[in-house]
């Protein structure tokens, strides 16, 4: 099989496409013929000399993201071979074929599309888990900074669902016109006057101002920098969130998405073989979307 190694820290030429053994099954794992991945912020941290994100030895694959078909389940599996399927598999998913515990596995919809698809489970199911941390009470408003990345933008929609009060804040004003589409009607940027909130969930690294969050409100985020002491001091309470693998939670964000009320975004889909040109793509600021890598 095929699968991207990275060999080194570096940018987008350490990423090398090489012939790799397949990995064998053990019991409760599933075969996946891996059809299309994406490209993730923490993948480009992994692979940045001097960043949080550690590698410990080269050469290693990573990705997050996984659509693909079962090739091989236990005979008791509630998966069988054909099945269409979707996971979470965090470092690993950039090969062509590999195995997942079945308990990580959700069957994909016809309905969605293995490209769509790959856009979905780490950047729904992070924003799904961080705004269940932030337990919001009924009327209580909420900021999303950053509304138009991956993990925001499904933070803005998913809080949209649960019928909390939701803003965006975005860099300029196309990026308004992207969060306005998913009925949001108070998007700013940071030119702006932007009011206090009772929770602001920061995908942007807006970890040192407390001006728009309420007195002893709440703030969480998935920025691997330092909260500042201020905001600490300002909060009643302020963490960053670390997502956990959760097939209940996964099922969920395909369920919203299958019922339309989860939009998924794609900027470019491109081969395995293209994936330097991926990962230059995806380094760049302001894509509206993921960026996909087919398999």
């Amino acid at each position: 099989m095929k699968a991207i190694q990275v060999v080194d820290y570096g940018g987008p030429e350490v990423a090398k496409v090489r012939t790799a053994e397949a990995p064998s099954r053990n019991t409760g794992e599933v075969v996946v013929r891996v059809v299309a991945s994406s490209i993730n912020p923490v993948d480009i941290k992994h692979m940045t000399p001097n960043t949080i994100q550690k590698i410990s030895q080269f050469p290693v694959v990573l990705g997050w993201d996984v659509t693909g078909v079962v090739m091989e389940a236990d005979p008791n599996s509630d998966f069988k071979t054909g099945d269409r399927v979707i996971a979470m598999h965090p470092q690993g998913s950039w090969q062509q074929i590999l195995t997942i515990a079945e308990d990580e596995l959700v069957k994909l919809p016809d309905a969605i599309d293995f490209v769509s698809g790959a856009s979905i489970p780490l950047a729904s199911v992070t924003a799904l888990q961080a705004l269940e941390k932030l337990q919001l009470k009924q009327g209580e408003t909420l900021l999303v900074t950053g509304a138009t990345g991956s993990v925001g933008g499904y933070a803005v929609q998913i809080a949209k669902q649960k019928g909390i009060p939701v803003a965006g804040l975005v860099r300029n004003d196309t990026q308004k016109e992207v969060v306005k589409q998913w009925s949001v009607d108070n998007v700013y940027t940071s030119e702006e006057k932007i009011p206090a909130f009772d929770a602001v969930f920061d995908t942007a690294g807006f970890l040192n101002q407390t001006e728009f969050i309420h007195q002893d409100g709440k703030l969480i985020t998935v920025s691997d920098d330092d909260i500042s002491h201020e905001v600490k001091q300002h909060t009643s309470f302020a963490e960053h969130n670390h997502v956990s693998i959760s097939q209940s939670d996964l099922q969920h964000t395909i369920q919203l998405t299958l019922d339309e009320k989860l939009q998924t975004r794609t900027t470019a889909v491109y081969s395995i073989n293209e994936i330097q040109a991926a990962l230059k793509h995806a380094s760049q600021s302001g894509n509206n979307g993921k960026i996909i890598v087919v398999f």
